[in-house]
């Protein structure tokens, strides 16, 4: 989505006071722990720090009072922007592959239980960012990002950004995610069950109503963004399980944004291995200067049924959802 003149005005209104509080903390914050109801979360810069590796900015750590311990793999992700992307070959050396990874981030505490992660145009793609992620009670983590792009520096004049989630869960029965959704061939709405044969297989799911194609150079590496699932979801939202836990991950509107899942996390098929429950967001045609972006809430919590799930995208979202009966 584009945001409107008066978003964008307090778009800039909240760069402002975010910018003032960095000053006194640039130098010193590299992560933050938040608590509020029965998380808590660590947001990290792409600082190394200790039982964390460089290069992961994002949620570092996220855990339930009813089930201690992390939910994501260490030392690298809980939910981080991972690539920025445009189609062109530019995914090669490692830091071109993992622009967002390797780009200046700068950590700021906004609240009690609020922080701003904000990225300097970026490396390659002079790509500016801001991201508040948000703790509330009792299980919520909500995330409002927006970018701008500062220079015409994408080839085929759309923007790829994709954001990743590790999980510590190498159980085969819950690695895939969850989607309402339907074949591409077929009507009606039901729940699908996605889980890919390996990484870079079959890797996204696009909207039903998203005909946006994007274009690779001839010869692109394969990876989630540019494989495609045979399904596609209605709702924006999915969710995934470990334990006796749900991860629901929702967002206020379909078409940007595209679910990807890897069940390796990048690394060969395995025993043991743990998978990737990943998001993207697409703009299609962009103007340098102009501001782009989504809101999002993940949901983390005891599972308790996908009428639940339904539940709490329904309340969040003001949106109904149908099922076919």
């Amino acid at each position: 989505m584009t945001r409107t003149p008066v978003l964008f005005l307090l778009s800039m209104l909240f760069i402002s006071f975010s910018l003032a509080a960095q000053d006194s903390t640039r130098t010193a914050v590299h992560k933050i722990e938040l608590t509020a109801g029965d998380l808590t979360a660590v947001i990290t810069d792409n600082t190394a720090w200790e039982g964390h590796r460089q290069g992961y900015n994002g949620v570092a750590y996220l855990s339930h009072r009813a089930d201690p311990g992390d939910h994501f793999e260490k030392p690298v992700a809980g939910l981080n922007f991972e690539h920025i992307f445009d189609g062109a070959k530019w995914w090669a050396p490692t830091q071109a592959l993992f622009e967002p990874r390797w780009s200046e981030m700068v950590l700021a505490r906004l609240s009690d239980n609020s922080v701003q992660l904000h990225m300097p145009p970026s490396d390659l793609h002079k790509l500016e960012s801001w991201t508040k992620f948000t703790l509330t009670a009792p299980h919520y983590l909500d995330m409002d990002f927006f970018c701008i792009p500062r220079k015409a520096a994408f080839d085929y004049g759309y923007i790829g950004m994709f954001w990743a989630s590790y999980i510590q869960n190498s159980n085969e029965d819950e690695k895939p995610i969850y989607y309402i959704g339907r074949p591409r061939s077929e009507a009606g709405k039901r729940w699908i069950r996605y889980m890919t044969p390996e990484h870079s297989k079959s890797g996204t799911v696009r909207y039903e109503f998203d005909t946006f194609d994007l274009t690779f150079t001839p010869g692109f590496t394969k990876m989630l963004y540019n494989t495609f699932s045979d399904s596609v979801y209605c709702y924006p939202f999915y969710y995934g399980r470990r334990g006796p836990m749900v991860h629901i991950i929702m967002f206020d509107s379909p078409g940007p944004i595209r679910f990807s899942h890897s069940p390796t996390s990048g690394s060969p098929v395995g025993p043991g291995t743990l998978p990737a429950w990943d998001f993207q967001f697409i703009v299609p045609e962009y103007e340098v200067g102009k501001s782009y972006g989504y809101k999002a809430r993940l949901v983390y919590k005891p599972w308790v049924s996908q009428q639940d799930v339904i539940d709490e995208y329904e309340r969040w979202s003001g949106r109904k959802v149908e099922l076919e009966r």
